[in-house]
């Protein structure tokens, strides 16, 4: 029951739990989430003719017929992303909050375009494929006598994944090393990538990059700025996925002296009541009530509009800018940590569902640390397993990419494509999606050119070249790119939609629909194929569907409304408003984000 004063000592859903036949009986899903799935009538065997034996079937019967119990539990859905997409993708619909369509989170989607699904030409890395049971159900030791073990291991049904809160809070503790040991499993990473070094009494900046395989020198009274990178190394989805608005991911960021461990500087500390610091840089969801006022409770069917919303998705980069002096007072060597910190949950939520103070576990999930000289500083050589310097770069370039700085980005780009020679018709492909955001698609369009060259099969470029092409008109051969491809990728969904709109332009309605109709098979909630289909349905004189897409649009599309009241909540959070800026500079002087002016950007 939905309700704003949730009871405390009577908690009788702790006694409930979902056993191993409901998710086995799933038989079919929706691609809608929040529990669009479709359940077959429960069985612990099932005969080669079809029957199904539920009641009194003892466990010597299930280890008597285990390709009779397996034909029950197993089928080719229990596999695939989907399936977990059943409730791994969330929205709240007008019928629980009386407004419109609001999307909580879209997990399953996001794996579907990562480069784990090997479905989308579009990431910045190509990695092999992985599904949400390869990462989350990985082989475990079989109990001796497991008739199910294969090579003496079974899959781990345990799904660690990122909740720490209920098995700290039940004290299930095996349970809680397993999720502990997955977020630290090198899923994320930092690199203290960079400083911008402006010497006393001057405007002038040296910039030095990668840091700790650079010789340069720093003097007290200068002041510096860190660039921290944070990457999304290993995992399917954004991080942190779903519910960002009550987990709580963020940077603590440390200057101290060497020698002494004196902390000068500090940024996105837990603070002595458990409250996170307000100026850390984190990746969190702000929701907006109606009233203008703070959802900080997860009260989602009060939800109107969403005010930030940071994550950093798969394969992606996001960078943490810090400002600070070197203290006139300082000793010979400052030591730099930046630290990928999570809580699930905030002490917010946490002391508002528990009825009580609870201290949820704090997990570091990276970590980086530098420790430079008040002087001259010299380059360090590479240690074994280090990341190529080519990755760092391309990892600061995408997080540059990320944040709007596309000038920055496409500079970055074109060292990595001198760096590395096999990444390099990607990095010339990067480099050119950095120019076409500034409108430099000439320069774009000979990057493309030399990518292919180099590799003429790089769907990534036949992509932006065809990108190129249609905006220079060329439109029978951009849809030739296109198609080639939708020949690799079938389900890529912004190939499909640039085939559909390459069709509309052209007048082939009936091709338009096939491509936006498909777009609807992987994700039945894309607002733009709903609207695309409205127009073309009235064009093809089918005004029936015409007005069913009108309607499902209007619930799916954002409110222009409700912006003024984000951009009002941000104005009243000074806070909150820097973190909602792609670019921003935490001085750690002033304990605020700073935005960047529209020179720095």
């Amino acid at each position: 029951m939905l309700t704003d004063k949730p009871a405390f000592k009577q908690r009788p859903f702790d006694e409930d739990g979902v056993s191993c036949i409901a998710c086995h009986s799933i038989q079919d899903v929706n691609r809608r989430g929040i529990g669009g799935y479709v359940m077959g009538e429960p069985a612990l065997l099932v005969k080669e003719d079809g029957t199904r034996l539920l009641e009194g079937v003892t466990d010597q019967q299930i280890l008597d017929n285990v390709n009779d119990h397996r034909r029950a539990m197993m089928r080719p859905l229990l596999k695939s992303p989907e399936f977990c997409g059943a409730c791994h993708k969330s929205q709240v619909p007008k019928e629980l909050n009386d407004y419109k369509f609001l999307r909580a989170f879209m997990v399953a989607d996001e794996l579907q375009m990562s480069s784990f699904s090997k479905e989308s030409p579009h990431p910045f890395y190509v990695r092999d494929r992985e599904t949400c049971n390869t990462c989350h159900m990985k082989p475990e030791a079989a109990p001796k006598f497991d008739v199910s073990a294969k090579n003496g291991t079974i899959k781990s049904h345990r799904w660690a994944a990122g909740n720490t809160a209920i098995p700290f809070y039940y004290k299930f503790t095996e349970q809680l090393d397993a999720v502990t040991k997955f977020l630290e499993s090198d899923v994320m990473g930092v690199d203290i990538f960079a400083v911008r070094r402006r010497p006393v009494g001057t405007d002038k900046e040296e910039f030095i990059a990668p840091l700790n395989r650079s010789s340069y020198k720093i003097g007290r009274g200068d002041t510096l700025t860190a660039d921290v990178v944070i990457t999304n190394k290993n995992l399917g989805h954004s991080f942190p996925p779903e519910l960002r608005d009550f987990y709580e991911a963020h940077i603590q960021f440390t200057v101290s002296e060497a020698a002494t461990g004196r902390v000068l500087f500090q940024s996105g500390f837990i603070k002595p009541d458990g409250f996170l610091d307000e100026s850390a840089h984190n990746y969190k969801t702000y929701l907006v009530m109606a009233d203008g006022t703070f959802n900080d409770k997860h009260h989602i069917w009060k939800t109107r509009v969403i005010a930030q919303n940071n994550q950093v998705g798969s394969g992606r980069s996001d960078v943490a800018r810090y400002r600070f002096p070197v203290p006139k007072d300082a000793g010979d060597a400052l030591k730099i940590t930046a630290q990928l910190r999570y809580r699930r949950f905030t002490k917010v939520f946490s002391d508002y569902a528990m009825g009580k103070s609870v201290d949820f576990p704090v997990v570091t999930m990276a970590t980086a640390e530098y420790t430079m000289k008040v002087g001259e500083n010299e380059a360090q050589a590479p240690v074994k397993g280090a990341m190529p310097e080519w990755r760092r770069w391309n990892n600061y370039g995408i997080a540059l990419f990320d944040n709007r700085q596309f000038a920055l980005a496409a500079e970055v780009f074109a060292r990595v494509a001198d760096l590395d020679e096999t990444y390099r018709p990607m990095a010339l492909t990067n480099r050119a999606l950095a120019l076409i955001e500034i409108d430099r698609w000439d320069d774009a369009s000979r990057l493309i050119d030399a990518a292919l060259e180099l590799n003429p099969t790089l769907a990534r470029a036949l992509f932006q070249r065809a990108r190129i092409r249609r905006q220079r008109g060329q439109l029978a051969d951009a849809e030739s790119d296109i198609r080639r491809v939708l020949e690799a990728f079938p389900r890529d969904r912004l190939s499909l939609q640039q085939l559909g709109e390459l069709s509309k332009i052209k007048r082939d309605f009936a091709a338009a629909r096939d491509a936006f109709e498909r777009i609807l098979q992987i994700d039945p909630e894309d607002a733009g194929s709903h609207y695309n289909l409205m127009l073309i349905y009235r064009k093809l004189g089918l005004n029936d569907q015409a007005r069913a897409e009108a309607k499902i649009f209007a619930d799916l599309k954002d409110d222009p409304g409700a912006l003024p009241l984000a951009s009002e909540f941000l104005r009243r959070h000074p806070e909150m408003k820097g973190e909602s800026v792609p670019f921003h500079v935490h001085d750690l002087l002033k304990g605020q984000p700073e935005v960047a002016s529209s020179e720095d950007r």
